[in-house]
């Protein structure tokens, strides 16, 4: 949006007879679009709205997001949301677009042609017409905040499956167990008797605020004590199979797209997976040393030591 004046800029040198005739009609027509008034409004009620909705979503896109920090970051983007669905918002919203309007001659904001409802809806009764454009575009604006806000609810605070993942970290924490085996009992492979007795034991003298710290102390663990939590074990790689967001794994799916291209369509699978695999540790491969790999290489066949040389 703070480019907007120099998108508009852009698109009408697009728009001059000199551009080619295709460019030159579809400039023109973006540009005529982008200099009304309702556009601007409608970009900004957009914005108003996904804005937050960006924040939540990059946030859900940690490596290790626990279910219960995931719910939480919903809640406070609900409660933020919510906080929109005023009319003080949306007056603040209004002015704005009005004062920018002004700033960059653009159309003015009016309200547009509305069609007469229907008699078999309305009754005898006289259908609402807004006559000011706070009245048109209020509800429009309250609708979208309705659809993000139901959505989010829907998705997160309605979910049987995320409820469940949310119970097994609970019961990992120890917020709230309750009756473990009745809650939990679709796990046959966990023995939930054995395991209250070692979540007893493993947190009496260790502090787990999230799945993150569970996994750092079984792993400094050594093999005959990590044995004496054998069903911690088992929980804990529940949850690591389990993830609170699938973004790690699409985030796998648009690495392979990079990496077997159509030009590459006759790799083979095992050099498909080393390049994934030096896609996924970049870091680590940053830090491997050049030159023993060259000096490796080089010296695997007579045939390499004699086009180039040995390595110094």
């Amino acid at each position: 949006m703070r480019q907007y004046e120099l998108m508009l800029d852009c698109l009408e040198k697009m728009s001059l007879p000199e551009s080619r005739s295709n460019v030159a009609a579809r400039a023109s027509g973006l540009r005529i679009q982008l200099s009304k008034g309702s556009t601007l409004l409608a970009l900004k009620m957009s914005l108003k709205v996904l804005d937050p909705l960006e924040m939540l979503n990059r946030s859900l896109q940690a490596r290790y997001q626990a279910i219960s920090g995931m719910l939480a970051a919903v809640g406070e983007t609900l409660s933020g949301l919510r906080g929109l669905r005023e009319d003080l918002a949306f007056d603040q919203l209004l002015a704005d677009t009005v004062r920018v309007v002004a700033e960059l001659d653009l159309e003015e904001l009016k309200v547009p042609r509305q069609r007469k409802t229907s008699g078999r809806y309305t009754g005898h009764a006289i259908g609402h017409v807004a006559k000011t454009v706070c009245d048109y575009y209020r509800p429009l604006y309250f609708l979208l905040v309705d659809t993000a806000t139901q959505q989010l609810e829907e998705r997160f605070h309605d979910n049987s499956s995320l409820r469940k993942c949310q119970a097994l970290e609970n019961v990992l924490l120890g917020e709230g167990c309750g009756d473990i085996a009745a809650e939990l009992s679709a796990y046959e492979e966990i023995d939930w008797a054995d395991l209250q007795i070692q979540l007893e034991l493993f947190r009496r003298k260790r502090s787990v605020k999230n799945l993150s710290d569970a996994i750092d102390i079984l792993r400094g663990m050594a093999p005959e004590l990590r044995g004496e939590y054998c069903e911690v074990e088992k929980l804990v790689r529940l949850l690591l199979v389990s993830p609170a967001s699938s973004a790690e794994a699409e985030r796998s799916f648009s690495a392979l797209r990079r990496l077997k291209t159509w030009l590459r369509s006759t790799m083979t699978q095992l050099r498909l997976n080393s390049l994934a695999v030096c896609h996924v540790h970049q870091k680590v491969l940053d830090l491997i040393d050049v030159d023993a790999l060259i000096e490796e290489f080089v010296s695997k066949n007579e045939t390499r030591a004699f086009i180039f040389g040995k390595c110094k």
